[in-house]
């Protein structure tokens, strides 16, 4: 039995619940209908979590998916894939409205009846206006079926990779990416202490996540203070200041030209508006 899809009635009620504020331009779309949103680790979860109630609504097809897209984008990650039951990032990092169909699920709350998205159809959204509507948001996407699953993911792919034995990323992993960290920003100066905040900062993240700030040109805001610009020589400021220059001019002309072009817009309308006042005020002449 798939029990992918739980009744309303055996869902956590103490979840916290952020409702959307009246939409009077929503209700009077051609498709509207009110969603009731629940996030899924796994697909076999039997108790999802409610995090909202936001209406759906839209004249088209496309309005009305892309409408439910805003609203679940938020709560979505980066796609999971299984090879051979081992788990792997999909090649494309950030999830988007052509993915749709792989993060979300809804089900009729009255009839209990389960759609995917691409069972969607012009006549089934149409008997859906005013009525409630359970959908149902993968993290990870439906191809994490099983809590086994999942958590192979989050060993995996989510939390450190070599952890120690408390469960922690070891100190080890922190001196060699301090090292790391300090050659590759070698306009920065501070104490080992700083680049080893640094380097565990990274380690502490979600393996989707520390490539990203592995790769920053700076450090992180918040960490700034404990850091100094390293002492450079007079050529190395000139070249600095010749490079801000450079970009500094390549703005403006790209302003410049953007504004030649509003002008010459302009005048290409005021032109046209002046034709049809001519022709308006011919046509009264004609009409008297």
């Amino acid at each position: 039995m798939d029990d992918s899809y739980e009744d309303e009635e055996h869902l956590e009620e103490e979840d916290v619940i952020r409702s959307s504020p009246p939409t009077s331009a929503r209700e009077e779309s051609l498709f509207f209908f009110k969603g009731i949103f629940y996030q899924r680790l796994f697909r076999s979860q039997l108790r999802p979590k409610k995090v909202a109630k936001q209406d759906i609504g839209g004249d088209t097809m496309h309005d009305a998916l892309f409408s439910l897209w805003q609203k679940v984008e938020k709560y979505v990650r980066r796609e999971v894939v299984f090879r051979d039951d081992v788990p792997y990032w999909d090649e494309k990092e950030q999830p988007d409205i052509d993915d749709i169909e792989r993060f979300v699920t809804l089900q009729v709350k009255e009839k209990k009846k389960k759609y995917s998205v691409t069972d969607l159809k012009h006549r089934t959204i149409t008997k859906w206006r005013g009525k409630p509507i359970n959908i149902y948001v993968y993290i990870y996407s439906t191809n994490v079926v099983t809590n086994a699953q999942y958590q192979s993911l989050l060993r995996k792919l989510v939390t450190p990779e070599t952890p120690d034995r408390s469960g922690v990323h070891s100190v080890r992993n922190d001196t060699e990416l301090a090292n790391e960290l300090r050659r590759r920003h070698r306009d920065l100066e501070g104490h080992f202490s700083s680049w080893l905040m640094w380097a565990n900062l990274i380690n502490s993240l979600p393996a989707h996540k520390r490539d990203q700030l592995k790769q920053a040109d700076a450090q992180p805001v918040e960490l700034a203070k404990y850091f100094r610009w390293a002492t450079v020589s007079e050529v190395a400021r000139l070249q600095a200041v010749h490079r801000g220059m450079v970009v500094a001019n390549t703005i403006n002309e790209g302003w410049m030209q953007g504004i030649a072009d509003v002008k010459s817009d302009l005048r290409l309308a005021c032109k046209i508006l002046q034709n049809a006042i001519q022709k308006v005020e011919a046509m009264q002449s004609r009409g008297l």
